[in-house]
């Protein structure tokens, strides 16, 4: 086929520690959720990627992918917990959250995404808050904060 080339790039991806921490304020009570884990960084069609891995207790392990965009947040999780849910600052967006006893309707309704990476693209500070509704009902606000560093 002349004129035509299929061009093949090899995704470049950096190991990384990825920390995230959520403030959680529901029904008057405070609660925070820490996770550290390994995972990589790579860019994609002008969006950020991070993924890594999870052991939740009693569930199993959950891998999760974060698409990062200037400000937005896509947070896609699968396993024995499936999620997705878009966090664009300044809107209200529907999401799904599936445990093996069902699948939930969510909406995040965000008030802020902010990005900021070094030079090398590879490390990274992310944080958004939003408050989050589970079919219907008011879960609760969250507040979180992704640090991402290069693993060396």
């Amino acid at each position: 086929m002349q004129g035509e080339r299929i061009e093949m790039t090899e995704t470049l991806k950096t190991p990384v520690d990825v920390k995230m921490t959520t403030n959680i304020q529901q029904q008057g009570e405070k609660d925070q959720v820490n996770l550290q884990a390994k995972g990589d960084v790579y860019q994609k069609n002008n969006y950020t990627y991070v993924n890594f891995k999870e052991d939740l207790d009693d569930i199993g392990q959950v891998s999760t992918v974060l698409k990062i965009g200037e400000r937005e947040l896509t947070v896609i999780r699968s396993g024995p917990v499936s999620m997705r849910q878009r966090y664009l600052s300044g809107e209200r967006t529907e999401g799904t959250y599936e445990t093996p006893y069902g699948k939930l309707i969510t909406e995040a309704e965000t008030d802020q995404v902010a990005v900021m990476w070094s030079d090398s693209g590879s490390t990274g500070r992310i944080q958004f808050g939003y408050d989050l509704t589970l079919q219907g009902s008011v879960a609760g606000r969250y507040d979180v904060t992704i640090s991402i560093e290069e693993d060396t």
